[in-house]
């Protein structure tokens, strides 16, 4: 190792021949489902008491809750951000969307404001979004910070997405990648800028193994179509008489589960696959990241986080989240040398501008993604 990687904690310089050893810290969620059903149950009554005007405040209680929970070597995150910023957004959101179908129902020629304003604003409220949400978020007192451009945000979410037709779809997953490299790339904290360096490669492997999947899928499912289409109408011909409806419906719903299993599957394959990818090629200086997501359990993890929220008519919503929430939480982890973490925060804090706090927390805004 060079001189170099001994600034983060100030100790001495370190001998390029003796090898700084690396720590593993892993983060933690301590949260609890009773708790959190509590913050859950008051949000979804305020919220429908009031129309649904108090979702930028439920919101905020909701991640100032999941924030807290979330540790890393022995401290908590925090969520700082002011619910009145978050009610901005929303108004501006009702104003497009609820404008838009207003004016559908007068004659559709009037839409078409409304939706220019929908594509070309799209990508100013992504960058203020992050903006807002890197701001808003906080370690030991040292906030993270959002450093990409209003113009490279239009480049990635309006310029490559025109592109998309004209591919056939092909540059999808190029386009994603773009966008989580926006994020990385232009995140920090404390003035420590983040390196992701992903390649286009990875992601191309991930979706075109998707799309196999799905087609294998679909596959089967008409396969077993046609063989019982066969059989029905073979054993109609022989007794004169159509399927029973109740048969039609017990083999209609048999070839429609295999379709949402295997959905869910690909859809999980394709968030682990890429989130382990993803952390494995970010780094902040010495500060390396990794996971250790499973896909086999993370299925198990959501499909069951389903069918419980489904069958409790959405009563164990909070029970679900708090699960897949600590499962993930405790797959990451950082690895820096042992000897100058807690010092590489405490100087992230003495280089953040406290006056570029203050010029955000009064021009920010979030739409409440």
């Amino acid at each position: 190792m060079n001189d170099s990687s001994s600034s983060f904690g100030g100790d001495a310089p370190v001998p390029s021949d003796v090898a700084v050893a690396n720590a593993s810290y892993p983060f933690s969620f301590t949260g609890q489902s009773g708790e959190y059903f509590r913050i859950w149950i008051v949000n979804m009554l305020l919220t429908l008491v009031t129309l649904g005007f108090y979702t930028p405040w439920a919101r905020v209680r909701t991640r100032r809750y999941f924030h807290a929970n979330t540790h890393l070597d022995g401290h908590a995150f925090d969520y700082l951000a002011k619910p009145i910023n978050i009610f901005w957004g929303y108004l501006i959101v009702l104003f497009v969307v609820g404008g838009y179908y207003a004016a559908g129902l007068f004659n559709p020629v009037f839409t078409i404001p409304f939706f220019l304003l929908y594509v070309f604003g799209g990508p100013w409220v992504v960058y203020k979004a992050m903006r807002f949400k890197a701001h808003n978020t906080s370690y030991r007192n040292v906030r993270f910070q959002f450093h990409g451009t209003v113009g490279d945000a239009y480049v990635i979410y309006l310029g490559l997405a025109i592109l998309i037709p004209f591919t056939g779809g092909l540059i999808i997953p190029y386009w994603i990648m773009k966008q989580k490299e926006y994020f990385y790339k232009n995140l920090s904290f404390g003035g420590r800028k983040f390196d992701f360096t992903p390649q286009a490669g990875e992601y191309y492997v991930a979706y075109i193994v998707a799309a196999v999947i799905v087609a294998g899928i679909y596959g089967m499912v008409l396969l077993g179509f046609f063989a019982t289409a066969i059989v029905g109408a073979g054993s109609g011909a022989l007794e004169g008489s159509e399927m029973p409806p109740v048969l039609v419906a017990g083999i209609m719903t048999a070839l429609y589960i295999p379709i949402m299993l295997g959905m869910v599957f690909v859809q999980i394959y394709v968030y682990v696959t890429l989130f382990n990818y993803n952390l494995d090629r970010l780094l902040v200086q010495q500060t390396a990241f990794k996971s250790s997501l499973k896909i086999g359990k993370f299925y198990w993890i959501s499909l069951t986080n389903i069918l419980a929220t489904v069958f409790s008519f959405g009563l164990l919503a909070p029970w679900a989240a708090i699960r897949k929430t600590r499962y993930v939480a405790e797959s990451v982890e950082l690895s820096h040398p042992e000897t100058g973490f807690g010092d590489f925060v405490v100087r992230a804090g003495e280089e953040q501008s406290a006056i570029g706090d203050a010029a955000a927390d009064m021009f920010e805004m979030d739409i409440g993604w």
